[in-house]
């Protein structure tokens, strides 16, 4: 819409009350009205719209990053519970720290990442 065009509709709007009295004016009202509905619905839908488009992007994203990790925090917590268990097995068989590290088996104390996260 052009600004030519814009100022002849709003001019006509303005004098359209005077020409036709109380009944015109109440009709102006009317149709008014009936367009902020109209175009408050059709926000309602865009809106609606763009709902639908975040909760399918923020369910994605947790599907793929967040649930993966939390499989990993606790399949990380099961390792090191496994690892102590073995570790302590062999300190009771009379193997060495450096013997025990040497096997691959890491301190029971040492930090990860189910630890860093809490």
């Amino acid at each position: 819409m052009s600004a030519i065009s814009a100022l002849r509709k709003l001019e006509q709007q303005q004098q359209a009350p005077a020409a036709g009295g109380l009944h015109a004016m109440m009709m102006q009202r009317m149709k008014q009205a009936g367009e902020w509905v109209t175009w408050f619905k059709k926000q309602l839908l865009k809106l609606a719209h763009k709902g639908g488009r975040f909760t399918w992007i923020l369910s994605t994203t947790m599907l793929f990053t967040v649930i993966p990790l939390g499989i990993e925090i606790m399949r990380e917590a099961d390792v090191k519970e496994m690892e102590a268990l073995r570790v302590q097995s062999l300190k009771a068989q009379g193997f060495s720290a450096i013997q025990i590290a040497n096997m691959g088996y890491q301190d029971p104390n040492a930090p990860s990442l189910s630890e860093a996260l809490q």
